[in-house]
């Protein structure tokens, strides 16, 4: 351990002590909340003053004994409710059927009664890189086992503010589990979003209009170039249309004037421009939550449930989990080493794909005027996929 660092550990609890947890008080300050011989929960303050709370994990091994742990981490949601909360270490137990790599997939009750646990205090596997396989028995040939034990989970509050966090499973060396670091970089941001249709426009009373207007322009040349321009026209008219996508501010917009207007009405009731102008508010915000639950779950990409049934908390978690799980920073190179800049993965996919697909072949067409103004649309065309 490194001098003038700090540790604590459940000792006291567990004779065999199997959870240590060491940090560098210059860095941050662990405040331990509650140990068992199974978890050790606490708080990590941060240089920055913002905290984290922290649950590192050591399972046994009897899927009986786990039950207290199950029970100690649902006792424990209760209390951090909202907060980011990050839960780590080896469960000793699986969580699908494909985390084993030997052996008929089999879904057992420990596992049925691990997964319950995560459904009740809503955590999720952040997003991880490295070895799937986190434990194996080291033997080899029929013998050998290799399974996902280790994890690690973040809670809704996590996942909202540490959406790019990334957990990379190491190689485990000598040991028969994979180490694993839990890296909190800022989110790498570089060029423009391509740009998306949003269901909810097509309700909206100015969209025939602004369709009818850009269809009736007269452009000369090929049909599949006059579709692509008029494609590339609509689009320019939306983006500066409906140049605010989220509806959730206009809703709480309302959501004040009609508190305004409430607060008038208390002492004057049955005055008429009043109740004309709260009816009419109470109407426009039914349309816009409805184009809020619409544009949240365009954007989640979750199409098995119904609009209407007021939605919006699963679909925004949804679009954050999807977000959390698309995105990349960082790539292992062939030699097994990885990238670290945004450079370098970008760099990287192109030589992967360049060495399977090769160079594009050179193409002919019998007309070299209308192949170079179509190439000069490709670009939008993918763009808008």
């Amino acid at each position: 351990m490194c001098k003038f660092w700090e540790y604590t550990t459940n000792h006291a609890i567990s004779e065999q002590g199997r959870i240590w947890v060491v940090w560098d008080p210059s860095i941050l300050n662990f405040e331990v909340a509650h140990t068992t011989k199974q978890a050790v929960h606490g708080k990590a303050v941060l240089g920055n003053g913002s905290f984290v709370h922290l649950s590192f994990i050591y399972g046994l091994c009897d899927y009986r004994s786990r039950r207290d742990l199950w029970n100690d981490l649902i006792f424990i949601s209760q209390s951090i409710a909202h907060a980011s909360w990050l839960i780590l270490g080896d469960f000793n137990v699986s969580r699908y059927p494909q985390d084993q790599l030997h052996g008929l997939p089999s879904f057992s009750k420990a596992m049925s009664e691990f997964n319950e646990c995560l459904n009740a205090i809503e955590v999720d596997d952040i997003r991880s890189v490295g070895r799937h396989f986190t434990w194996s028995n080291k033997r080899v040939g029929n013998a050998a086992v290799n399974k996902k034990l280790d994890r690690v989970l973040g809670n809704w509050g996590w996942h909202k503010v540490f959406n790019h966090s990334c957990a990379l499973f190491h190689n485990p060396g000598v040991s028969d589990h994979s180490p694993v670091s839990v890296t909190l970089a800022d989110p790498w941001r570089c060029g423009n979003k391509p740009f998306k249709f949003l269901n909810f426009w097509a309700g909206d009373g100015r969209f025939p209009g602004l369709v009818k207007s850009v269809w009736g322009k007269r452009i000369v040349g090929n049909p599949l170039e006059v579709v692509i321009s008029k494609l590339r026209m609509l689009k320019r008219e939306l983006k500066f249309t409906f140049n605010k996508h989220d509806p959730n501010p206009k809703k709480e917009a309302i959501r004040a004037e009609i508190e305004v207007i409430q607060s008038k009405l208390l002492s004057n009731p049955s005055d008429v421009g009043l109740l004309q102008q709260e009816k009419h508010l109470i109407s426009t915000l039914g349309k816009v939550k409805d184009e809020e639950e619409s544009f949240l779950k365009h954007k989640s990409r979750i199409t098995w449930l119904k609009l209407g049934d007021s939605n919006t908390k699963f679909f925004h978690r949804s679009v954050t989990s999807l977000h959390h799980r698309n995105y990349i920073d960082r790539l292992q190179k062939p030699d097994g080493s990885w990238t670290c800049s945004q450079t370098e993965v970008e760099q990287l996919a192109v030589d992967h794909f360049r060495g399977f697909l090769g160079v594009q072949a050179p193409h002919t067409v019998s007309n070299p005027g209308y192949s170079k103004s179509f190439r000069r649309h490709k670009k939008f065309c993918w763009a808008g996929e």
